[in-house]
C-alpha cells in the first residue's frame, strides 16, 4: 500500500491543493466533556459504495487531506470505512470527523444495538456526530413513524451522547413537525439536520428556517444530485448553468454546485457543508478544492433561482 499512497501524495503536491487546515468549519455545540464539537464545510461521502469502495475512496481522501467522513448504519460499508481510518488515516483521532447513522423508527433497545453494531464495524469507541437516518422506518410503517417513536429513538441517543460515545447528535429527512417532536422531549437538542438539498431543489420541505430558528445546523446531502433523474443540460456537474460560471472562476461545474452551499454556509447562521461522493482522484481533488473563488451575487441568484434538477418530496409524508 506504501506506494500506492507515495503516489497519492505526489499528486496532491502537483494539484497544490490547500492543507485541511484552510477548510472552515462550523462549531456544533460541545460534548458531554464541554469540548466544541468542530465540524468542516467538506467532507467526503460514501453512499451506495461497498466496504471495498469505501475503504480504496477513503484512503485516497485522506490523502487528500479529507477531515471528514459521512457513513451508515444501512450503507452497509461500515467495515470498509472502519478499515480505512486503521490503515489510512495517519493523524490523532480527535482530527478526523466521522459521522454516520443508525436507522429511523428503532426501539431505544434497537438503537443500542444498532450504535454497538457501528461502533464494532468501524473500529472505533466514539463518533464525531450520530443523527437518526429517517423520521420513521423506510417504509413509514405505522409502529415505526409516529411522534412517540421519534421521541423513543431521540432519547435513546441522548443516552449514547452522555456516555461519550458520539459527540453530538442529529437527525436527517426531518421536516418541522418531526422536529417538533423531538423537542418536545429533548434534554440534548439536535444539532444537525441532513436534507436534501442542492441547486434546483429549493428548500423542498420548508426546513431551513425551522432549523434556523431552533439553531440546528442544516446540512446538504445529494448536492450534486446524484440519485435525480434529469435532462443533460441541467447537470449539477457539466450541465450548461453550472459549466458557465466555472469557466468565469476557472472551476468545474461541480466546484460550481458546491460551493454555492458552502458559500451559504460561509455566510449564512446554521447552514453546514457538503459530502461529495466520488472515487475519482482528479474529483476528489477538486470537490474539496471550493475556498479560493467566489461566486458573485449575480451569480449566487441564478443557481438559487434555478427549478431543476427537481428534489424528491416525501419526507412530510411520514406520519
Amino acid at each position: 500500500a506504501r506506494p500506492v499512497m507515495a503516489a497519492l501524495v505526489a499528486v496532491l503536491a502537483a494539484l497544490g491543493l490547500a492543507s485541511a487546515a484552510n477548510i472552515p468549519t462550523v462549531t456544533l455545540g460541545k460534548d458531554v466533556y464541554g469540548k466544541d464539537v468542530v465540524m468542516p464545510l467538506v467532507g467526503a461521502g460514501t453512499w451506495q459504495y461497498n466496504d471495498t469502495v469505501a475503504y480504496e475512496s477513503l484512503c485516497k481522501a485522506f490523502a487528500l487531506n479529507y477531515t471528514f467522513v459521512d457513513t451508515a448504519n444501512v450503507y452497509g460499508n461500515e467495515a470498509g470505512v472502519g478499515r480505512a481510518i486503521k490503515e489510512c488515516w495517519k493523524r490523532p483521532r480527535s482530527e478526523l470527523f466521522v459521522m454516520t447513522k443508525i436507522p429511523g423508527g428503532l426501539n431505544s433497545s434497537e438503537v443500542a444495538a444498532a450504535h454497538k453494531q457501528n461502533m464494532d464495524l468501524l473500529q472505533l469507541d466514539y463518533v464525531d456526530h450520530l443523527m437518526t437516518h429517517f423520521p420513521g422506518d423506510w417504509q413509514a410503517t405505522p409502529e415505526r413513524s409516529s411522534p412517540q417513536r421519534r421521541q423513543e429513538e431521540w432519547l435513546a441517543l441522548e443516552t449514547i451522547y452522555k456516555a461519550g460515545e458520539a459527540r453530538s447528535i442529529g437527525v436527517s429527512h426531518y421536516v418541522p413537525r418531526h422536529i417538533d417532536d423531538v423537542l418536545e422531549v429533548a434534554t440534548v437538542r439536535p444539532t444537525v439536520n441532513q436534507v436534501e438539498y442542492h441547486i434546483g431543489s429549493g428548500d423542498i420541505d420548508l426546513v431551513m428556517s425551522k432549523c434556523q430558528s431552533e439553531k440546528i445546523f442544516f446540512m446538504s446531502f445529494s448536492s450534486l444530485c446524484g440519485p435525480c433523474t434529469y435532462e443533460p443540460q441541467d447537470s449539477l456537474i457539466n450541465g450548461e448553468l453550472v459549466t458557465k460560471i466555472g469557466k468565469a472562476h476557472n472551476v468545474t461545474g461541480a466546484q460550481v454546485s458546491l460551493r454555492w452551499v458552502v458559500q451559504q454556509a460561509l455566510t449564512q447562521p446554521y447552514i453546514a457543508g457538503v459530502i461529495p461522493k466520488s472515487n475519482n482522484l482528479k474529483h476528489m481533488a477538486t470537490n474539496i478544492d471550493l475556498f479560493h473563488f467566489e461566486l458573485t451575487a449575480s451569480e449566487m441568484a441564478m443557481l438559487s433561482n434555478a427549478t431543476k434538477p427537481k428534489a424528491e418530496a416525501g419526507d412530510g409524508d411520514v406520519p
